[in-house]
This record gives C-alpha cells, structure tokens and sequence, in this order.
C-alpha cells in the first residue's frame, strides 16, 4: 500500500476556490466521494485505487460531534474504490490558504 495524497479537508467555502482544490472536488465528485463531510481523506496508489474518508459524526441536530477533552471531531471510516488517482499528490492542509 503506498499513500499517494493525504487531504485536511477544508470546511470554509472561501478556501474551495484554488484551481488545484477544484480540481480535487472534481475527482472526488466523479468517484462519488462526498468531501464535504470528511475530516480527512487518504488516497491510496493501489490496483484498484483506494480512497479513506474520516467521515465526521453528527448529533441529532446536525453538529459535530466532539468527544470530551479533544479538539478534534469525531469520525468514522468509509473506503471508496476509485477509477483513477486524484490530479494532485502529496499533501493538502486544512487553513486559510488558497494553495493547494
């Protein structure tokens, strides 16, 4: 297994807007991987292609979900088969920047 791209997904629209993070929401959306909803998402180098999405939790009301002590959302795993590797490789921070 060899990870080919690590993503902090970003949550503000205002940080979508970069040419390369467009271009990730577009192959996630061609792979049927809702983004959106992750916490962060790993993307696999494997026959076939594996992504990992850490999917936040949400309580009834639709808000996060953040066990006691922890600065981090709760989440659990979804694997989704993919039919070919993202257009970028590396890693994708989480943060007010707009590059890649």
């Amino acid at each position: 297994m060899s990870l080919y791209l690590t993503v902090e997904v970003r949550h503000d629209p205002a940080h979508w807007t970069s040419p390369p993070y467009q271009m990730l929401i577009n192959w996630c959306t061609a792979n049927g991987i809702p983004l959106a909803t992750g916490w962060m998402m790993y993307v696999y180098d494997e026959d076939p292609v594996r992504a990992v999405l850490t999917v936040m939790d949400l309580d009834e009301q639709g808000e996060w979900i953040y066990p006691e002590g922890s600065d981090e959302p709760s989440t659990h795993e979804v694997t989704y088969t993919c039919t070919s590797l993202p257009p970028l490789q590396g890693t994708v921070v989480r943060g007010g920047s707009t590059a890649p």
